[in-house]
C-alpha cells in the first residue's frame, strides 16, 4: 500500500513540474530569446518526451523505460497500422469536406500533429494514466479521470468564449480518457492511441475544417465514426487473439496494481 501511495505521489508530482516547466524555464536568457517555434520544440522535446521517460527510468530502471511506456519497437508497426486504419473516416471524410484541398504548413504537421501526439501521450497516458493505473492500483476511472481532465484543460488555450471552451473541454477529455482505453486494451501499446492521435490532428491541419479541437458538425460526425470504428476494431483485434479485456470488473473502480503490473 505505502509503495502504491509512493508511485501516485511521485507521479503526480512529475506530471504537474513538467507541466510548470515554462516557468522555471524562463529563468533562462537562452531559452527566452529562442525563436517562438523552436522553443516550442524544445520544450514539448523535453518536458512532454525526455522528461516523463527519464521519470519512467527511475520507477521502473533506464533499460526499461521505453518498454514501460509502451514504446517497444516490436509493436510500432502495429500501433501505426491500427492508428491509420482506424482514423480513415477522419482523414476521408475532412478531406470530402474540403475537396482534397491539401494546405500542407511543416511548422503545423511538426508541432501540432506529430510532437503533439508522440509528447501527449507519453506524459499524459504512459506517465500519469499508466502508472496510477497500472503501478498505483488506481482504477481506470479515476486514473482516466486523472489524465483526461488534464488533457481537456490543456486545450482550452484553443477557445474564445464560454460556449467553445465547454465545447473544447468534453471533447478533449472524453478524447483523453479514450485514448486510454485503447492504451491498455492493446496491451499497454502507446503506439495505438499516439497514432490515432496524430492522424486524427494531421486531418485537422491538412484540410482544415476548424480552428480548434471542437470543430463543426461535419468533422465531429467523422469524428464519431472513428471512434465507433476502433471500438469495433478492438472488440475484433480481442477475438482473433483471444486476449482478455483489461478494463472489466473491478479494474474499472479499483486497480490490482501487482496483476497488472505482471501483464504489463
Amino acid at each position: 500500500m505505502e509503495k502504491r501511495i509512493v508511485i501516485a505521489l511521485l507521479t503526480i508530482a512529475a506530471f504537474i513540474l513538467s507541466q510548470k516547466a515554462a516557468e522555471f524555464m524562463k529563468l533562462f536568457s537562452w531559452y527566452v530569446e529562442m525563436d517562438g517555434q523552436a522553443r516550442g520544440v524544445f520544450y514539448k522535446i523535453t518536458w512532454y518526451i525526455a522528461f516523463p521517460l527519464f521519470i519512467l527510468g527511475l520507477f521502473h530502471g533506464f533499460r526499461n523505460a521505453q518498454e514501460a511506456a509502451g514504446l517497444s519497437f516490436s509493436k510500432f508497426r502495429y500501433g501505426l497500422r491500427a492508428g491509420l486504419i482506424g482514423t480513415l473516416p477522419m482523414l476521408l471524410g475532412t478531406g470530402l469536406l474540403a475537396n482534397f484541398n491539401l494546405t500542407i504548413n511543416p511548422s503545423a504537421i511538426l508541432i501540432g500533429c506529430l510532437l503533439a501526439a508522440v509528447g501527449e501521450e507519453i506524459l499524459y497516458r504512459a506517465l500519469l494514466f499508466g502508472q496510477l493505473f497500472s503501478h498505483a492500483g488506481w482504477g481506470f476511472v479515476f486514473a482516466g479521470l486523472a489524465s483526461a481532465l488534464f488533457f481537456g484543460a490543456g486545450h482550452l488555450y484553443q477557445g474564445d468564449c464560454w460556449g467553445s471552451l465547454a465545447g473544447i473541454f468534453l471533447v478533449t477529455f472524453l478524447g483523453g480518457m479514450w485514448f486510454s482505453w485503447l492504451y491498455v486494451e492493446y496491451g499497454y501499446n502507446l503506439w495505438v492511441p499516439m497514432s490515432y492521435h496524430f492522424f486524427m490532428n494531421l486531418s485537422w491541419a491538412v484540410f482544415e475544417v476548424g480552428d480548434n479541437a471542437l470543430g463543426g458538425v461535419g468533422p465531429n460526425i467523422f469524428r464519431a465514426a472513428t471512434i465507433a470504428l476502433s471500438i469495433w476494431l478492438t472488440i475484433r483485434h480481442k477475438r482473433r487473439t483471444g486476449e482478455a479485456w483489461v478494463v472489466t470488473g473491478k479494474r474499472w473502480w479499483r486497480g490490482d496494481a501487482v496483476q497488472v503490473a505482471a501483464e504489463h
